[in-house]
């Protein structure tokens, strides 16, 4: 595993808007993920406290370690997501707040009333499909990001970086409180449900940043010609044809009863976002004296 740290970006946000990168229907899509984070990031943080109160301090104090920077990091999240999503939280939208209640309120429903594995496997379903996206964010789409706006760009550098950095923790929590008990054990919670949580938590997102996304793009080609209108829906999905077959791809892995998210190679620039986030790096902190 990478060293993790914990960083404190330094961008300002005022000025960000929602079509932040020429590339409207990319812009949007990452507006609509941008919802996520801020409730997402204190759901795992919640599940993750619980699961820590069950490790063994002694036995399990590395992997203690490892979960006390998972939520230092998760923390950062929310927090810049919620300060960046202001951009588009701005009336233009009516049905944005509507839409983030429904999100909040399964959550909360999943912690107040599912078992701690069940969270804990989504919490590791939602790290392994957002592992795939990670590499691509920082390999793929050079095309989307040509001309964005360098807050918007920066913010989702930081964020898949950090992602990619944490991405083994999800799993090594949820094998070591319920897959490590022998070999029926390792093929109900370690496969089986793992599995369950992949997919509980692919579908469920998937249909909140649908419907976040839909809303978006209802508001923007509302004031559209038909011209542009049409020529909005074809640049929606050929960017959904692009990723969609990106993730599809890189997703078939996380089905293999021998996945490990740690050989998993880091994307190209990785080492070099995550500098600019320390202290004093670019993007990063100051420190002071």
């Amino acid at each position: 595993m990478l060293d993790m740290k914990v960083r404190y970006p330094q961008i300002d946000f005022e000025d960000v808007f929602p079509h932040w990168a020429p590339h409207l229907e990319f812009a949007m899509i990452n507006n609509a993920n941008s919802v996520m984070p801020v409730y997402l990031e204190p759901y795992m943080i919640k599940a993750f406290i619980q699961a820590k109160a069950r490790l063994d301090p002694l036995k399990d104090a590395e992997l203690i370690k490892e979960v006390d920077w998972f939520i230092a990091q998760e923390s950062q999240h929310y927090r810049q997501h919620t300060r960046f999503n202001k951009c588009f939280q701005n009336g233009r939208y009516p049905k944005i707040a509507e839409f983030e209640k429904a999100f909040k309120d399964d959550l909360d429903g999943y912690i107040a009333n599912k078992p701690l594995y069940f969270n804990l496997a989504y919490a590791e379903g939602f790290e392994s499909t957002g592992a795939v996206f990670y590499k691509h964010w920082f390999e793929s789409f050079a095309n989307y990001r040509e001309g964005a706006r360098e807050e918007a760009l920066r913010l989702w550098d930081w964020h898949n970086a950090e992602e990619f950095e944490h991405r083994e923790v999800a799993l090594k929590l949820f094998q070591a409180l319920y897959a490590n008990n022998g070999i029926w054990s390792k093929i109900r919670y370690g496969y089986f449900y793992r599995i369950y949580g992949v997919w509980t938590a692919w579908f469920h997102m998937q249909s909140h940043i649908k419907k976040v996304y839909d809303h978006f793009m209802d508001m923007e080609r509302a004031e559209m010609t038909p011209a542009e209108r049409d020529k909005s829906i074809a640049s929606e999905k050929k960017m959904k044809r692009h990723i969609g077959g990106l993730m599809m791809r890189g997703l078939l892995g996380i089905f293999s009863p021998f996945y490990n998210p740690a050989r998993k190679p880091p994307p190209s620039g990785l080492d070099r976002v995550l500098k600019e986030f320390e202290p004093n790096g670019k993007y990063g902190k100051p420190v002071l004296g």
